[in-house]
């Protein structure tokens, strides 16, 4: 984990989104959401498939523009600028879909991300003129964030050989190694195994304990939902139907009708 030496300061963020308006064509896909991931708290978005989650992810990441509305990072106004301006914020995002560099090692997948950061002691920045400084620096660095995610035994292998797990846990390092603030996590354990399930439960845990993130979360699966979120919103119909608490969201019957198809007593 990051060291009280180190020379970057990032300052907590919160993520605000105001009155959010998206279509496609005659499709609407988000109506005048609004929601807030406060610091150092997990933000959960749930609801059924087409419900305008990730959509609504798409927006604040800067990949589509709403219609209208306005997105906020600590009151500044980031709606509609690209996807690297944002990053440069420091927002990242882990995509439903594994994104490695197959025909990488591991250790080189998290190296890459420092390749245009210039977040460096003065020190090393003088030793830059030696190339073998630069590659232990980057090494060294990117060995710290395999062995949070339990992935340095894997560290010279070819990352497309490792696991569809740990190719998740090798994504979520390498967006961690640039040391976000906001965190949007898409569906972080889908498709994984109940024990990898856990592992990324808990890495998301030690994020926020140790780190103070603010992680905005999508995700399907009920039992991840109730271990991580303080906050729940269900969206429903690109519309946010109703948010709060866990019992406040997931106790809610109408809610658990519309999401689950249960009434009465089940419990989700």
């Amino acid at each position: 984990m990051q060291s009280n030496s180190d020379p970057r300061i990032i300052q907590p963020v919160e993520l605000r989104v105001e009155n959010v308006a998206k279509s496609f064509g005659s499709f609407v896909a988000l109506q005048n959401v609004n929601l807030t991931c406060k610091v150092g708290r997990v933000t959960a978005l749930v609801g059924p498939n087409g419900a305008g989650k990730t959509t609504l992810f798409h927006v604040i990441g800067g990949n589509l523009a709403p219609d209208s509305g306005k997105v906020f990072l600590n009151g500044a106004d980031i709606t509609g600028l690209p996807p690297y301006k944002i990053a440069r914020r420091h927002v990242g995002r882990l995509f439903q879909d594994v994104r490695v560099f197959p025909a990488l090692s591991v250790a080189e997948n998290i190296e890459v991300a420092f390749l245009h950061r210039s977040d460096y002691s003065l020190a090393t920045t003088l030793a830059w003129w030696r190339a073998e400084a630069r590659e232990k620096d980057r090494r060294e660095r990117a060995m710290k964030w395999l062995e949070f995610v339990g992935l340095a035994d894997k560290a010279d292998e070819p990352a497309g050989e490792l696991s569809y797990g740990q190719q998740k846990l090798l994504a979520l390092a390498r967006i961690v190694a640039l040391r976000p603030a906001l965190l949007l996590l898409d569906e972080p354990t889908a498709a994984l195994s109940p024990a990898m399930t856990k592992k990324m439960v808990e890495l998301i845990k030690q994020l926020v304990a140790e780190q103070k993130l603010t992680i905005a979360l999508i995700e399907h699966n009920m039992g991840v939902v109730r271990d991580l979120a303080d906050y729940i919103y269900f969206l429903h119909e690109g519309s946010v139907h109703t948010h709060g608490t866990q019992k406040e969201v997931l106790e809610n019957p109408a809610v658990r009708e519309l999401y689950m198809g249960l009434s009465g007593g089940m419990a989700i």
